[in-house]
């Protein structure tokens, strides 16, 4: 992106400062080669413009690049992302009321792989509602997340655990958890490897990691790409960064786990094995567990056809 393009972004966030774009290497694999997939993509609000989409060459996976750094993101979702999302800053009652309810599908949904008493962080927990179920079971919880106003409600007025902070600054104890989830906002975040390298660490052997995605296009791709999204994970590549980190994977689906309120998202679930697990993904990409550029164009020509003839 040049300047202008950037500083034309900038201000429809209404961001008054200038800040600068810099080039990413693919997060998962760490690849250079990158081809572009989708250059103008939505800005919400019915308005499109230039947030180019990369697609890497080596394992399929899809991210915005150029991108920004840790400080602008702090500022947009303080400031502009739910305004864009949501129009407001304050939580409305059928968010709060959508949280409480996936909340207590997803705990049903865990029963029969955590204990019945343990410790759990939910990275990106907005309000805090989703920990509500395991609250009452006795649990030890906590959230964080890098929308001031959700947090101070959930903190304020629902004297809920929640911390307003960006992931990759977490400090936790290490060895301390049992359950970690990332419900859609690991797409979000500013530095995705260093946000499961600090879960990897504070995760106690044979713990459970939920990670929730946005799944295939629902409609024209061309949607489907936002200015809210850093990454999109598909199925493939949500086991792979899992592995990545220690993950390994026992169930990937499009069920809907957490109730119908999110249509075609897709989770991934995994059991934390450590750096066993780790060493095994240096040999996963090379040996097929990848989708290729192809892979993915044709994918999403696929959801833009079927979107075009249920227009």
């Amino acid at each position: 992106m040049n300047k202008s393009q950037i500083q034309k972004y900038l201000n429809f966030l209404k961001v008054k400062k200038f800040y600068p774009m810099k080039f990413k290497n693919c997060e998962i694999c760490g690849s250079s080669k990158t081809i572009l997939i989708q250059e103008r993509i939505s800005w919400n609000n019915n308005m499109f413009g230039v947030l180019p989409v990369h697609c890497c060459s080596d394992c399929g996976f899809l991210f915005q690049n150029p991108r920004f750094s840790k400080k602008f993101y702090m500022e947009y979702y303080k400031n502009s992302y739910r305004n864009i999302t949501l129009k407001t800053l304050k939580p409305p009652k059928k968010y709060l009321e959508d949280q409480k309810f996936r909340g207590k599908k997803l705990y049903e949904f865990l029963k029969p792989f955590i204990p019945k008493k343990g410790s759990m962080l939910d990275v990106g927990s907005s309000v805090g509602l989703m920990m509500l179920p395991f609250l009452k079971k006795g649990w030890r919880c906590e959230g964080n997340d890098p929308i001031k106003s959700f947090v101070d409600y959930g903190k304020d007025e629902l004297k809920l655990p929640v911390k307003w902070l960006q992931s990759e600054d977490m400090k936790l104890k290490r060895n301390s958890l049992d359950l970690i989830i990332i419900m859609g906002s690991l797409e979000h975040v500013v530095d995705v490897n260093l946000v499961m390298k600090k879960c990897a660490n504070a995760m106690k052997k044979n713990g459970i990691l939920v990670l929730e995605a946005r799944g295939d296009p629902l409609g024209f791709s061309k949607d489907f790409f936002n200015q809210s999204h850093h990454r999109y994970f598909f199925g493939n590549t949500m086991e792979l960064i899992m592995i990545k980190h220690g993950w390994k994977p026992f169930l990937t689906t499009k069920y809907p786990v957490t109730g119908p309120s999110r249509p075609n998202t897709q989770f991934c679930f995994g059991k934390f094995i450590g750096a066993q697990q780790s060493k095994k993904f240096k040999n996963l990409i090379s040996n097929g567990k990848k989708e290729t550029y192809l892979d993915v164009k044709y994918k999403l020509k696929y959801h833009d056809y079927i979107a075009k003839i249920n227009k």
